[in-house]
């Protein structure tokens, strides 16, 4: 009689995701480890109410800094793709020129072709591209 080999049944199934180095730990692996900490405890002698408490602090805080990290990309890749909101962070801010000569920019127009261009408080035009902050 001849075995009979059954992928994934008999010998260990291929890895299908090649892995590049060590995996961060994750809400669900959080989870996955309190649950089996619960499971595992002894009943005589079960987790002290403070300890629990304390994990589950911890849990909320890495769920919150998740989140608020995912909305903090989301509105940087906003606004690096769309300069119009960026245009208010410009006023009341000196900047300088290509040639080195630094103003107080008073206010935040559109050329002709939509380009940003700053105007600073001694009148002169500086197109946002080209400008940057000093203070």
């Amino acid at each position: 009689m001849t075995a009979l080999t059954i992928p994934g049944l008999t010998a260990p199934a291929p890895e299908t995701a090649a892995t590049t180095g060590p995996r961060q730990l994750g809400q669900e692996d959080f989870l996955l480890l309190l649950t089996t900490q619960l499971k595992a405890q002894d009943p005589l002698s079960t987790m002290d109410n403070s300890q629990f408490v304390a994990q589950l602090a911890q849990f909320a805080t890495v769920s919150g800094v998740t989140e608020m990290s995912v909305g903090l990309n989301r509105l940087a890749t906003t606004l690096e793709g769309d300069t119009r909101n960026a245009a208010p962070l410009w006023l009341g801010r000196v900047v300088a020129g290509p040639d080195g000569a630094e103003g107080l920019v008073a206010q935040v127009n559109l050329d002709a072709g939509g380009n940003h261009v700053l105007v600073l408080t001694d009148g002169r035009q500086l197109p946002m591209r080209d400008a940057r902050f000093v203070a």
